[in-house]
């Protein structure tokens, strides 16, 4: 999960690199960042049924082997067309990824698991955290996105030899029962899509888009745009570090309406309060932390026959929006202002709590 959170998040940090050397505009890389989230909706839904009937070492081991491979297509893409076939396939691999890591979590963590999925959620953030600055660093260096990414194509080489000694628990294969069209008739199913699906936009929206934004609308340097995402990110690791005793101690709805109202009221005055308190969007990053992981415990309790298929469909909604969203942010940057664009993103997270409040009134028993 460390490797897999530092080698996932850079693509962010090399948009101005993307549009200087391939000569692109804000919307071809508001179209990137889309074409990469439908790989991730078509390898969610699929994966969730492949480790169904393989088992989840197995995904995950493939998976890793991909996204090995097109990062190290990545190092050389001569064109941007090449890039956005690499960055499509890195998403196939990630979508896999996921499913595998976040089904098997609620089989390997019956006792505690709020506590324990969030822990493992705070290594994905630990890696994002060293990444951004990292990064940004490797930058002013004179590294290239070529190199960086040469770099990760290792680490996923070292990855997978840690998951070949992993002993996973087995899981018998098992027929999916379910449906698309039957399980989207579930209503709770359809606000987990909605309610998870504006809220990793919001996350994934301020990792792709915060560094751009924040040189564009505010002329910060490279090295001080990456210092406030670390900082968001290094926040958002200690928030994943605590938040599962937290969420153990005072529940998931009380946890959830609580770090979401507080992540909204520290980034939207970051936003409307300009470049003079952008660190409150920064700090923000602490009461993302437990949204992610905590909804995979919950969506887990919930369904609890076809888990695996049921979590990559919802995913895959998930990404949907994610990839909806992330195109609009960048015809709005493009044709409007990154300042205004940027907005979207507490605008989603205004609208996840509204869907995750409706969540609880379903679920009384969480």
């Amino acid at each position: 999960m460390l490797i897999i959170g530092f080698c996932e998040s850079m693509k962010g940090v090399f948009v101005s690199q993307f549009k200087q050397i391939f000569e692109i505009s804000d919307s071809s890389i508001g179209f990137m960042f889309s074409i990469s989230v439908f790989g991730y909706i078509i390898s969610t839904y699929a994966g969730g049924i492949l480790c169904s009937r393989f088992g989840q070492k197995k995904i995950l081991i493939f998976s890793t082997m991909i996204i090995g491979v097109s990062y190290l297509i990545m190092s050389i893409a001569p064109t941007f067309t090449i890039l956005l076939i690499s960055v499509f396939i890195t998403n196939i691999g990630t979508g896999l990824q996921a499913i595998s890591v976040n089904s098997i979590s609620p089989i390997l963590f019956v006792t505690y698991g709020t506590i324990l999925i969030n822990l493992t959620h705070f290594f994905y953030g630990f890696g994002v955290s060293i990444s951004q600055k990292f990064s940004g660093y490797m930058i002013l260096k004179n590294y290239t996105f070529r190199d960086i990414f040469f770099i990760n194509s290792g680490l996923m080489l070292v990855s997978i030899l840690f998951i070949i000694f992993i002993k996973f628990p087995r899981v018998e294969p098992i027929t999916i029962q379910l449906n698309i069209y039957k399980t989207l008739k579930n209503k709770l199913v359809l606000l987990f899509i909605f309610a998870q699906g504006l809220y990793v936009f919001s996350e994934i929206g301020f990792l792709n888009w915060f560094v751009n934004f924040a040189q564009t609308s505010y002329d910060f340097t490279i090295d001080k745009a990456t210092h406030y995402s670390a900082i968001f990110f290094l926040v958002f690791t200690l928030g994943r570090l605590t938040g599962g005793f937290v969420v153990h101690r005072l529940g998931i709805k009380r946890s959830m309406i609580t770090y979401l109202s507080m992540s909204l009221i520290l980034f939207w005055s970051g936003y409307l309060f300009k470049s003079n308190f952008i660190i409150l969007i920064s700090l923000s990053g602490f009461f993302f932390s437990i949204i992610f992981p905590t909804t995979i415990t919950m969506i887990g309790e919930t369904f609890k026959e076809n888990t695996s298929y049921i979590m990559g469909l919802i995913l895959s909604f998930v990404s949907i929006i994610n990839m909806l969203m992330n195109s609009l942010m960048g015809i709005l940057s493009s044709s409007l202002s990154p300042y205004i664009a940027f907005s979207l993103i507490p605008i989603a997270l205004s609208l996840s709590l509204l869907f995750y409040a409706n969540i609880f009134k379903k679920i009384e028993t969480l």
